[in-house]
């Protein structure tokens, strides 16, 4: 499965917009990192990976997740 592009872009939008109405900038920018890292996270995280190759033993192919 792909990235979420939409998704990302409206959480990050809702993010920036909920950032907006903070009045103590030190703690809006800790709390705007914080919560940006975890939508990286799990955008990231949202993604299957395929995988294919060649080995001694012959060809492969694989999926995962980020975890």
């Amino acid at each position: 499965m792909p990235l979420n592009d939409a998704q990302f872009i409206q959480q990050a939008v809702t993010l920036q917009q909920e950032m907006e109405g903070k009045t103590d900038k030190n703690t809006a920018r800790q709390e705007y990192a914080e919560k940006l890292l975890k939508l990286l996270k799990d955008y990231l995280k949202s993604a299957s990976i395929e995988i294919t190759g060649t080995s001694n033993q012959g060809p492969f192919t694989g999926t995962g997740k980020i975890t």
